[in-house]
């Protein structure tokens, strides 16, 4: 079994022999697992960490092309899916302790693969017994010397944590450049093959966290935690970082200063600084990954990182404030592709959910900056991930979302936001893989709040109500200060019938966030209001609704008054505001085949109707 599954591993490496980027990412997703899984995995099966056992079959192929063709050593060098040919030279070296040059005109190798005739028995005898016992020598000494000469060429996986860095600032005001910096630093490391690097989801978990670095390290499982500081003074930035192993011992540090407006460059030279002191040989394709970046304009880079700050508070506010920064890194740099995505994303949730734009002129907003984005840089994942969004949500594309989640469900990327997958799979009734999806996800990424929500959701929907309640009951106290897993499990209380926690939850929510109103917020109060007998209450919450659906607000006002005339029973209003929220195109509509108040209108020839119109029968 453990020999088939090798043979399986190295079809795979064969079949991407040539491409230099090929390695830990790339075989996970070959295999439909997590980096995490696959290394564990090869590494139990074969000794060998995932990096080295790809490059120990790309040097053993080399050496077959070596012997059986005239190519040049430069020429294998590509062939085998190395980026420079003296790179390829010194791993090769070091591998086989010759170079490919002498690998090839070495007459012992080439006389010992040979069969002498019979007249040049007696001749070539003794010098074959001297062969052959110095190849028994070379033998015991390659067994001997074998995991020096692999630990040179292909070192063991090491893996790192980069915790997100401290704000020791006098004014306390560069969070904004503490989030920036840890995250390219995750990201440029993550590039390195012979690192793996913990997410940057996993990690904020323990922003000021009172655990010890051994307690963050083990729960994270890793060998090494790196930490930081930054402090700004007038305009220069102090950076302080140290890199610390599993026992606590400090392996390195050092204090860093360097002008605000030249800070792109730290990133960089820290992670070079980190592969250095981990002995790690960067290959040329590495290093150049490394000192790749987003942008040249150090103006616009701050401004993207400030942006990226407060669309990630993810609230009405931090939206409006993050809206203008983005145009100005846009503006500042008209190739800025991260800059693209970003306001792409503000235009979007600004349209799903608060109600400032009318949804359809969000979404085509949105739709032209990632467009511009793609033409940019079209191999992008995180652009597939926030084109097929809108297509879903805003043009009901049923056909292009199926190809896209077909194609993720065989191909996993854990560092792209998980809620369209799992929404997508409940929105179209497939329950159980969204259960699938969501705990492959929370393996990965066990602090995003909102997947605990989901899975309450997922659970409610198969039937498992009392496991749902045990979810929600769990982390309502870990995240009631989240904006969505207060915005999701309020509803959720609700359709699970657990009226009083839900309307604790709206209250907290409100407290929360004082100036949030969404619809999906409003139309909770009008029914809590009938349902208490306030009948008065819940007309005037009917007509601030209404009130939003005549403005052309966003957040699917109309259909957000279907469900409350669904909750009174109320079935000719409810489905005359169905076909106004169909006719507005709202993105709620994407709910209309897993909305549990509509299920008494499932017989009903207006349902079925609309059920076609929106798009559903597309994909069944």
């Amino acid at each position: 079994m453990e020999i088939q599954f090798l043979d399986k591993i190295k079809l795979i490496i064969l079949d991407h022999l040539d491409d230099g980027k090929f390695g830990v990412s790339d075989l996970a997703s070959e295999m439909g697992w997590s980096k995490s899984q696959t290394y564990r995995k090869v590494k139990s099966v074969s000794g060998k960490s995932v990096s080295q056992f790809i490059n120990e079959i790309r040097l053993q192929e080399a050496a077959k092309l070596i012997l059986e063709s005239n190519l040049h050593a430069s020429e294998i060098s590509y062939k085998v899916g190395f980026s420079s040919p003296s790179y390829f030279n010194k791993c090769f070296s070091k591998y086989y302790g010759i170079t490919p040059g002498e690998y090839k005109e070495n007459p012992l190798i080439k006389t010992f693969g040979q069969q002498p005739s019979k007249s040049g028995i007696k001749k070539i005898k003794p010098v074959f017994y001297i062969i052959g016992a110095a190849l028994l020598l070379f033998g015991i000494f390659s067994i001997i010397k074998s995991k020096s000469f692999a630990d040179k060429i292909n070192p063991p996986t090491i893996s790192i944590a980069v915790l997100y860095f401290e704000d020791y600032s006098p004014e306390s005001n560069m969070q904004w450049f503490c989030n920036g910096i840890t995250e390219e630093i995750i990201s440029k490391l993550s590039g390195i093959n012979q690192l793996m690097v913990t997410s940057r989801t996993s990690v904020k978990q323990f922003r000021h966290s009172d655990q010890s670095i051994p307690e963050i390290a083990k729960a994270l499982d890793v060998d090494y935690i790196l930490e930081g500081s930054v402090s700004r003074h007038n305009d220069s930035i102090r950076l302080t970082a140290q890199l610390i192993n599993l026992k606590d011992k400090h392996e390195w540090s050092i204090n860093y200063q360097e002008s605000l407006i030249n800070s792109i460059r730290v990133q960089s030279e820290f992670s070079k600084l980190i592969a250095q002191q981990l002995n790690i040989d960067l290959s040329p394709e590495e290093l150049k990954n490394i000192e790749k970046y987003s942008t040249d304009n150090l103006e616009a880079y701050n401004l993207y990182l400030k942006a990226e700050y407060q669309k990630n508070l993810f609230n009405k506010n931090s939206f409006e404030k993050a809206f203008p920064l983005f145009e100005k890194a846009i503006a500042l740099d008209s190739n800025f592709v991260e800059a693209y995505m970003g306001l792409s994303e503000i235009w979007q949730l600004r349209g799903l959910i608060w109600g400032l734009y009318d949804e359809q002129e969000a979404w085509e907003n949105s739709k032209k900056l990632l467009l511009k984005a793609s033409s940019i840089n079209p191999t992008n994942n995180q652009l597939a991930y926030d084109l097929n969004f809108g297509l879903f949500y805003y043009e009901w594309d049923f056909e292009s979302m199926e190809k896209y989640y077909q194609k993720r469900l065989l191909m996993p990327y854990y560092d792209i936001l998980p809620g369209l997958l799992q929404d997508y799979a409940i929105k179209t009734g497939r329950f159980n893989e969204a259960l699938l999806i969501n705990e492959r996800y929370i393996e990965n990424s066990p602090e995003i709040s909102y997947l605990y929500s989901f899975k309450a959701g997922i659970l409610m929907m198969l039937g498992r109500k009392d496991e749902a309640l045990e979810v929600l009951a769990k982390y309502n106290a870990l995240y009631d200060d989240d904006m969505l897993y207060l915005l999701q499990s309020t509803g959720l209380y609700f359709y699970l019938e657990d009226y009083e926690i839900s309307k604790n939850q709206l209250k907290k929510t409100r407290i929360n966030f004082p100036n949030e109103s969404p619809s999906s917020f409003i139309w909770l109060d009008a029914v809590f209001a009938q349902m208490d007998d306030k009948t008065q209450d819940a007309t005037l919450y009917l007509d601030q609704l209404i009130k939003l659906y005549e403005t052309n607000s966003s957040g699917s006002p109309a259909w957000f008054i279907a469900l409350y005339y669904c909750y009174i029973k109320d079935y000719e209003n409810a489905f005359a505001w169905l076909q106004k929220s169909y006719d507005r195109h709202e993105v709620e509509m994407t709910r209309y085949r897993a909305e549990p108040l509509l299920i008494p209108l499932h017989d009903d020839k207006r349902y079925i109707d609309l059920y076609h119109k929106i798009g559903f029968s597309k994909i069944e």
